[in-house]
């Protein structure tokens, strides 16, 4: 996810240990459900630390973050009224404040990623209630701002036709939002699937705006270094407190823990030689990766 943001410090926060849906093919196994999440005194502690400079946010991981707290905490509203930047990736069965937020609040809330999984909302009963808050989304954020997408997953291919054409009544007939088709990254796609995919492409191209397989690697093709600020103003936050700078390179993997109150950033940027992860495409897009060779 791209937020453009000017911040001094960006946080990829997967602060909510709870999903309050059970898709098939989530990357997160097993599902988040009632762990531990990140609450406002978490932020707080982290924000101090920083020295209130601007933080960028990008809600994103675990469990969905509206999931991970109750809607009388006001989590996101508290957050919009410092200085930050947001960026969130939510499932749009719960969205608690957002409705009652002020236009200065919603100016700071630079991107939303929003996924329709179709077949968890039949099995929900919640397909009105995801209507509704996905109209009030683009509603107060607009296109431009937004991305709407769903998963096709070979373990759901029958479904796929029948999310497409819910999609096209419910959302793109009164707003036209396009949709992103996101090939599912862990089953490889049979003939039958590949050719299923052709034709819904074919069928619903008005309302398609593409069909994504994500390649994290790619940015880094023709670079063998870069200068990663991994640790040093980029990190991960987990739900249960934990903070990292890099989750796959081990002196970078302990930055401190929210629960704890402890901070420990390092004090220059990471000289990396292996960048193809989530969070280097991350950086990467926010344009703070230096390339060195």
């Amino acid at each position: 996810m791209q937020i453009n943001t000017d911040a001094d410090y960006i946080f990829f926060a997967s602060s909510s240990g709870h999903c309050s849906l059970d898709c098939q093919y989530c990357i997160i196994d097993p599902i988040a459900k009632h762990q531990p999440t990140l609450n406002w005194d978490d932020f707080a502690y982290l924000l101090e630390q920083i020295n209130y400079k601007k933080a960028g946010f990008i809600f994103s991981g675990t469990g969905d973050f509206f999931a991970g707290y109750k809607k009388q905490e006001r989590l996101l509203q508290r957050l919009l009224e410092q200085d930050v930047d947001i960026g969130l990736d939510i499932n749009g069965v719960m969205i608690h404040e957002f409705s009652e937020l002020t236009d200065t609040q919603y100016a700071k809330i630079l991107h939303i990623n929003l996924t329709l999984h179709y077949q968890q909302l039949i099995n929900k009963n919640a397909l009105k209630v995801w209507e509704k808050n996905a109209l009030l989304l683009i509603d107060k954020k607009g296109k431009d701002n937004f991305v709407l997408g769903t998963v096709l997953s070979p373990l759901e291919s029958a479904l796929w036709e029948d999310a497409l054409v819910f999609f096209e009544q419910a959302i793109f007939s009164k707003t036209q939002q396009k949709i992103v088709l996101i090939r599912d990254v862990r089953l490889p796609f049979e003939a039958l699937d590949e050719a299923r995919l052709q034709q819904l492409q074919q069928q619903f191209s008005h309302l398609i705006d593409e069909t994504r397989e994500e390649d994290f690697a790619e940015p880094f093709q023709n670079h063998n270094a870069v200068l990663c600020p991994a640790g040093h103003t980029y990190f991960r936050l987990w739900h249960d407190g934990r903070i990292q700078g890099c989750p796959y390179i081990s002196e970078l993997m302990d930055c401190g823990n929210l629960k704890t109150q402890t901070f420990q950033p390092k004090t220059a940027s990471f000289q990396c030689h292996q960048p193809k992860e989530c969070d280097c495409y991350v950086i990467a897009q926010l344009g703070k990766m230096q390339y060195l060779e």
